[in-house]
């Protein structure tokens, strides 16, 4: 890897990347390296949140080349300028100890800093990993000078999952997050803290093989299928691409074997739709799902020893789960035309045949509507699934989200779910708001302090900006989505927009501009309080959806009639994950019980 230019312009001894921490006005700059793995790629987590400053610093606009517009992408210079000198500044809000009714913000600076060699090396991992490509030739994994780039879906994936988290103001990316294809779901596996090397536990192997396959074979589509981008990517998620291959060696020779898969399209599928980090780490987790028996090689394994990359892993004994056919070591082969196939362990696994007579019945189906139909009784040690659990269920997952607003649509009643979903972005940015720049001189001292000051007033900016926007959509009496809240918690809070001053605002009318001017004009304190405002009409719309419209939503479930079709979509729609018990593990992820730290992270723009 490239070296990094420290601050006075030398490179230093270390392979590596500085980073500058400025936390107060005032204090000396604590800089760290950014740690890298034994094969020289920086950690998974510092690669996504790198690649997501970035892309949030960079401006993604339409660039012309060899005659064709290549919208929303950026150079290879562009790139390089904005990583040479990379601002995040982030304020988060905590509750004063001493004063629980006030918050205490604090502003932290990180600036990146490294050399145009080290950024071309940083950008080559963001396509390693599948969150940029090369627009000019999507097939060509290779970060070239004098090119144009664009965001992958899975890239977009998480580049919002970072916006969220962050708190970041990212207004002027909403025409890239609502133009293109979002990954909808991603596996994430689960890391050795360490060394960023995947932990490969029997259960997170199998919870993997489930994704990988679909919960049924995902054939090519047929000849001549005339499918848009989106079709395809859609597809493409459901699990990898199968067809039917004729053995041409062996003992098999001439037999048609069935729910087969090419090597190299099964790597580029774990890049695309797992955290995976690289075609090796890909192929690694592909070599255990052969050591576990659940795929084999198709053909003589004699034909690829000369020309094909071989990934061996190996696995503990004692962590088979009483698996007699798992073996400790495992082969993949990365070359194209090297074929293989799903085997009757992986089938059955994989919930396409059922079998109660074999170890694998352990693993059987256990649907998402255990979240949402009625409690189990009797045998069942299952938790008790609440009709507030069921709520906040659909509102965390996606596909159940997208299904339970267009049922509100119907009924006329859709501003619940968008008032209560946009309360809760806005709660979530105002514990933690965050900016990110590109800059080009060194900061010294003083200015540190005054941009530490600039970025909180920004992020204030920010929260009261969203706050407007909610007002001015669902609570003033002439909004698009004007929401029928309970009449005191409305009064309440006009009351208390009409004693905010404002230098803009004269008298205390309820012209829309004038409770404008009063919101933006709201200083921490009161923006405190207006936020407490805004939760309890969120926690009274809540009320209403779980008394009202959920057991209407539940029940049409049952119904079967043409006007009631959205149940048959309901069905059509279950998670990927269908086959494992799963539990909410944050706003936007469902964690994998007996699976260590893999999880399933949600987009919330994907409908």
């Amino acid at each position: 890897m490239a070296s990094v230019t420290s601050d006075d312009g030398e490179p230093p001894n270390s392979d590596s990347f500085n980073v500058t921490k400025r936390q107060i006005p005032g204090e000396d700059a604590v800089e760290r390296t950014l740690k890298l793995t034994k094969v020289g790629r920086p950690f998974h987590k510092d690669t996504a949140d790198l690649f997501a400053t970035f892309i949030t610093a960079i401006e993604l606009k339409p660039h012309r080349l060899f005659f064709r517009t290549y919208p929303r992408s950026f150079s290879t210079e562009e790139a390089i300028q904005t990583l040479s000198k990379l601002k995040f500044s982030q304020s988060t809000r905590a509750t004063d100890p001493d004063e629980p009714s006030t918050f205490i913000t604090t502003t932290t600076n990180f600036v990146f800093t490294m050399t145009s060699y080290v950024a071309m090396d940083l950008c080559q991992h963001f396509m390693d990993a599948r969150y940029i490509r090369n627009a000019l030739d999507p097939s060509l994994n290779l970060f070239k000078d004098r090119s144009l780039h664009a965001l992958t879906p899975k890239g977009l994936h998480v580049l919002e999952r970072f916006i969220e988290k962050s708190g970041i103001d990212a207004d002027h990316l909403q025409d890239v997050l609502g133009s293109e294809i979002i990954c909808p779901k991603l596996f994430h596996v689960d890391r050795e803290p360490e060394e960023d090397t995947i932990i490969f536990p029997y259960s997170d192997i199998i919870a993997l093989f489930r994704w990988f396959v679909g919960q049924q074979p995902n054939y090519a589509a047929k000849s001549g299928a005339n499918l848009v981008p989106l079709q395809q990517y859609s597809k493409q998620s459901k699990g990898i691409t199968l067809t039917s291959i004729t053995d041409r060696a062996g003992p098999l020779k001439g037999v048609q074997r069935p729910q087969c898969f090419d090597a190299v399209d099964a790597l580029e599928w774990l890049c695309d739709f797992t955290s995976v980090g690289g075609r090796d780490e890909a192929a690694g987790v592909a070599a255990h799902f052969e050591r576990l028996g659940l795929i084999s090689l198709v053909g003589n394994p004699d034909k690829w020893k000369n020309h094909a990359i071989i990934f061996t892993v190996y696995g503990s004994p004692d962590d088979l789960d009483h698996d007699v056919t798992a073996r400790t070591q495992g082969e993949f082969r990365c070359v194209n035309k090297a074929y293989y196939q799903i085997t009757d362990k992986g089938r059955r696994v994989a919930g396409w045949e059922s079998s109660t007579t074999t170890d694998d019945s352990s693993f059987g189906r256990i649907s998402d509507d255990s979240m949402l139909g009625d409690e189990k009784s009797g045998s069942d040690s299952r938790k008790r699934v609440t009709s507030t659990d069921r709520l906040h269920y659909i509102l965390k997952e996606q596909s159940y989200r997208s299904l339970f607003r267009a049922f509100l649509q119907e009924k006329f009643c859709e501003e619940h779910i968008l008032y209560w979903l946009d309360v809760d972005a806005l709660n979530r940015k105002f514990n933690v708001t965050s900016s990110a720049i590109g800059v080009s001189a060194k900061e010294n001292a003083d200015a540190a302090g005054a941009q530490v000051k600039a970025d909180r007033r920004k992020h204030h900016q920010v929260l009261l900006k969203k706050a407007v926007q909610i007002y001015k959509a669902y609570l003033h009496p002439t909004s698009q989505y004007e929401l029928n809240t309970n009449y005191t918690l409305r009064n309440e809070l006009f009351k208390y927009l009409d004693s905010v001053s404002s230098m803009q605002a004269r008298g205390t009318g309820v012209d829309v501009e004038e409770r404008t001017a009063r919101i933006m004009s709201c200083n921490a304190e009161q923006l405190q309080t207006l936020l407490t405002n805004y939760n309890q009409i969120q926690a009274h719309t809540f009320r209403v959806m779980l008394t009202d419209s959920l057991p209407k939503f539940l029940l049409r479930r049952l119904n079967s009639s043409p006007q009631f079709m959205l149940t048959e979509k309901f069905i059509a729609l279950q998670q990927q994950l269908g086959d494992i018990d799963v539990r909410l593990g944050g706003s936007d992820t469902a964690v994998l019980p007996g699976a260590g730290g893999s999880f399933i992270s949600y987009s919330y723009l994907v409908n």
